[in-house]
Order: structure tokens, then sequence, then C-alpha cells
């Protein structure tokens, strides 16, 4: 098989997309806090694209630059309905937004517009975001690889506080939180071992996987054995009180929830778990 340089397409996508997506994405969010899914989660969703790119790349020799180019757009699009809300519809919001900026920005519709908006919409739709595209001379969609790059990056410490995040802001209580997200994660996780997208990189992610599983079921033995659990501050319910009391009511940033957590003197699972949070949040920068 010829090998394709999908370095040199990743590398001219970004010098011509990175900056001005990105800085849309964050001026978008400016006045929304959504740590779990603001620009940031769209930069870690777009770096996870480019390594199922690159492990496509090895066996599909049909991958084009329009397709590099059309899954950063919408990888950099796909959430950005969570700035207006938080329904699992709001990927027609991302859609539309998209449509609304190239048609306002100057840009010109890329060659894939059709399948990015597509993409974008569909992203969360678990029904139809998955097929045998990717097979050796069978161009991959879009919308696959942008809903495995999504899923892996709900997995893992990262994972751990985003679930909680949207979540409770979807009003689902202590009592059912645990529960919900694992059913919820390990419908990702099937899906993406189903999917064929670059076995080898989704493998890679099964420990992710694993972290979050042992979290939230550590998670749902605390609040089983407890009268009031959003009052106690210790273990993995503790780290979600203070996700709760810290990020979500006073608007602190989950990569400062450590020196926070330490200043306070909180319960050592609970500052080494914000410490491993900060420290992968950070690997994931501009």
């Amino acid at each position: 098989m010829l090998k394709i340089p999908i370095d040199i397409w990743i590398g001219k996508a970004e010098e011509n997309w990175l900056h001005t997506l990105y800085s849309h994405a964050k001026e978008l969010f400016h006045s929304t806090f959504l740590p779990s899914h603001d620009h940031s989660h769209h930069l870690r969703v777009w770096n996870i694209s480019k390594k199922l790119l690159k492990e496509i790349a090895t066996t599909n020799s049909s991958l084009s630059p329009a397709l590099v180019e059309g899954v950063m757009i919408a990888a950099f699009f796909h959430d950005l309905g969570m700035a207006e809300s938080t329904r699992e519809d709001h990927g027609r919001l991302g859609k539309e937004l998209c449509r609304s900026w190239f048609s306002e920005s100057g840009h010109l519709p890329p060659p894939e517009f059709d399948r990015i908006l597509e993409a974008i919409e569909m992203h969360d739709r678990k029904e139809a975001r998955y097929n045998p595209d990717t097979e050796t001379g069978t161009s991959p969609g879009i919308l696959g690889i942008l809903s495995a790059a999504d899923d892996l990056e709900a997995m893992g410490v990262i994972g751990i506080y985003r679930y909680a995040e949207i979540y409770l802001l979807r009003g689902i209580p202590l009592e059912d939180l645990g529960r919900r997200i694992l059913e919820n994660a390990e419908l990702r996780f099937l899906n993406l071992n189903s999917s064929g997208i670059a076995t080898r990189v989704i493998g890679e992610y099964r420990k992710q996987y694993e972290e979050l599983c042992r979290f939230y079921n550590l998670y749902n033995r605390q609040v089983k054995e407890l009268d009031r659990p959003d009052e106690n501050l210790e273990g993995q319910l503790g780290v979600i009180n203070y996700i709760r009391s810290q990020s979500m009511t006073h608007k602190v940033r989950p990569e400062d929830l450590y020196r926070m957590s330490e200043e306070e003197g909180a319960d050592l699972k609970v500052s080494g778990f914000f410490r491993k949070l900060k420290i992968e949040l950070e690997k994931e920068r501009v």
C-alpha cells in the first residue's frame, strides 16, 4: 500500500484552521462556564482525532486532505451548541453555528461541508454514529472518526470530571449519578470496540475506561452508605461534591481545583484526583 502523507495533511489543516477555530470556540464560551465541553474540550477531541487518523492511515489508502480538514472543522464545532444549551440535541445547534460561521466569516465552505454538518449534528446520536467505513480502500466517515474521538475523550480522569459536570447540570441527583454514568460509559466503549475504527488506539484507552469505572463504582458504594451524601468531602464522593461546590457553584476551572484543594487541606484522595486532572489537562493545551 502506498504510504499517504498524513502528517503533512494534518499540519496543513492546522496551519489553515487551528488558530481560527480554537479562538472562535473560546470566544463563543466566553460567557458560558462549561469547562467539560468548552474550547479546551474541542482541542482535546481534535488531538485524539489526529491519533485516529494516523492509525487509520497505516491500513487505509483512501484518506484525503479534504477528509482530514473535515474532521478538524467538525471537531471544533461539534459541541459549540453547548454554549447555548446542554440538551442532548445540542448537535443540531452546533450544526447551525457552523453553517452561520462560514456564511458570515468570509471563509469558503470546504469540499466536505455537507458531511461536516452531518457529523456535527449526529455525533451524539448513538444509533447513527458508527458504521463500517474504515476498511482498506473505503473512504472513512467524518462522523465515525469524530464520534470515536469524542467518546475516547470521555474516559479517564478527564472523563470523570466531564461526566460529573454535564450530568449534574442536567439535574441528575447524586444517588443516580454513578449508575447513569457507568451505563453511558459502558455503551460508549462497547460501540467503540465494535466500530472497527483504529482498534489499536481504542485499545490504548481501555485503562482509562477502567479507571472511570473504578471511580464511579466506588462512588456508588459511598452514596449507598451515607444518609447525607451531599455533605461528604472524602473519597470519590468528595471529588464530586468538590466539583459541585467549587467548579459549578463558584466557577473554579478544573485545572485550578488541585491548588484550591491543597490550600484547604482537602482529603488526600480528593486533592490527589485533582492533581492528576490538572496534569492531564495541561498535556492538551495549544
